[in-house]
């Protein structure tokens, strides 16, 4: 089986950090040994033991043990000490899943808080960079772009039969839960007081004139029959020419109605639909009947398919309208940018937008912070000990021979201040 992505970068060729940490070894071991060298020496020249020699002793003694402690110190932290079974040693690859969970609540802890992210979105003037990001066509047309292909793409992937019974299914439900008669007496009142009627009546006028217009010689057998059948007196006055005389006041009147406004029919079908709306608001016998007319409406497959029909078509425009160079798009990539603007020029939305975004960050972090410190532990728990050690040991270790530096060098002066100490008590 392939080792994960982690695990070979881990693994892999070592990176510019090796040349400068082997470096600093070797800076750590040369103290070291130029300790030991001074000591070895102070056996060696002539003099004896007293006076300066002595001083020179002492802190070369210490400095090797100085060194050799801190050099045992940080190598137990990534490994055995020469190899040694030593307790508490090679800390990194025994404990890794360990430091991994401390890793991550720390983070989660102590720095990905709500309260440090809140206001590091207040400090930074996230909400201005980015309101001038957005502003920016150049970079709002390109992000339209982005947000209208994976629209479009989710819309690809839509049946447009499951839409429908979707629909129905929440349409079923609210009508089980209330009556709609009182809903659509609303809209249509709100309807005809805003002329919403107006062009219907319109085309029906005009059609209807110019329908008994074109037609007056196929409607004129069937008007006279209809009219002559009533009874015998209509019988008797019933001729041709009355019949076309009044198809023809009526294509008048329709022309009539069609073309003023202020028409006593338009005025008396205005007053007959607010009549129907108050009666489906106030009627619980009508909004009854026009509940079970839904009901068989909605569960008739007709009505589902024409529904099917109509939303295929509108999923196929949308669709259209959010291709790249789309009338959608364009409109997307121009919010964008109206957004971007109000949101640096208008205080009251700049306002609202921080809090907002500090809000979302701090459910965000308050939710998934758990998450985040499982992510921690279980990536860091896949990497492969040796190699996680290695890696670690590269992006510090050269920090960390300063300690042995140090320790030799402390270990020098501590010696000589041990000495001088030493010769100050009395004997």
């Amino acid at each position: 089986m392939q080792a994960p992505a982690a695990w070979r970068a881990l693994s892999g060729t070592e990176s510019g950090d090796a040349g400068p940490l082997r470096r600093m070894k070797r800076t750590a071991a040369a103290a070291l040994v130029v300790a030991a060298a001074v000591f070895v020496l102070t056996y060696v020249v002539s003099g004896g033991s007293g006076g300066a020699l002595a001083f020179v002793r002492s802190g070369s003694e210490a400095a090797m043990v100085g060194g050799l402690a801190d050099w045992f110190a940080v190598t137990a932290l990534f490994r055995r000490p020469l190899g040694l079974p030593i307790p508490h040693t090679a800390l990194i690859p025994r404990k890794k899943d360990e430091l991994a969970t401390k890793l991550g609540d720390f983070v989660t802890g102590y720095f990905l808080t709500p309260e440090a992210l809140q206001r590091q979105v207040t400090d930074t003037g996230l909400v201005d960079r980015v309101g001038t990001w957005l502003a920016d066509s150049a970079h709002a047309a390109p992000l339209a772009r982005d947000l209208a292909t994976a629209a479009e793409r989710a819309l690809a992937d839509l049946d447009g039969a499951d839409v429908v019974d979707y629909a129905v299914h929440l349409v079923r439900r609210h009508q089980a839960a209330r009556s709609w008669a009182p809903i659509l007496g609303r809209l249509l009142e709100t309807a005809v007081e805003g002329g919403a009627q107006r062009p219907f009546v319109d085309v029906l006028a005009a059609r209807g004139r110019d329908y008994l217009t074109s037609h007056l010689d196929e409607l004129r057998p069937t008007v006279r029959r209809f009219i002559e059948e009533r009874n015998w007196v209509t019988w008797l006055v019933t001729s041709d020419r009355f019949v076309t005389r009044l198809l023809r006041d009526a294509a008048r009147e329709l022309d009539a109605i069609a073309t003023n406004p202020e028409h006593p029919l338009r005025i008396a079908v205005e007053g007959l639909l607010l009549d129907v709306a108050t009666d489906l608001r106030d009627d619980e016998h009508l909004g009854g009947r026009i509940d079970e007319i839904a009901a068989k409406l909605l569960g008739d497959d007709r009505f589902r398919e024409v529904m099917h029909d109509l939303v295929g078509d509108a999923l196929r425009s949308v669709r259209t309208s959010l291709e790249p160079d789309g009338e959608l798009t364009a409109r997307i990539a121009s919010l964008i940018v109206r957004l971007g603007r109000r949101a640096v020029a208008d205080p009251r939305m700049h306002a609202d937008v921080e809090r907002w975004t500090s809000d979302m960050i701090g459910h965000a972090v308050t939710r998934y912070g758990g998450e985040l410190t499982q992510l921690i532990r279980r990536q860091v728990g896949d990497w492969p000990a040796v190699a996680a050690s290695r890696r670690i040991e590269l992006a510090v270790g050269r920090d960390l021979q300063y300690i042995r530096i140090n320790g030799t060098v402390v270990g020098a002066l501590a010696g000589v201040a041990i000495h001088a100490v030493s010769l100050l008590l009395p004997g």
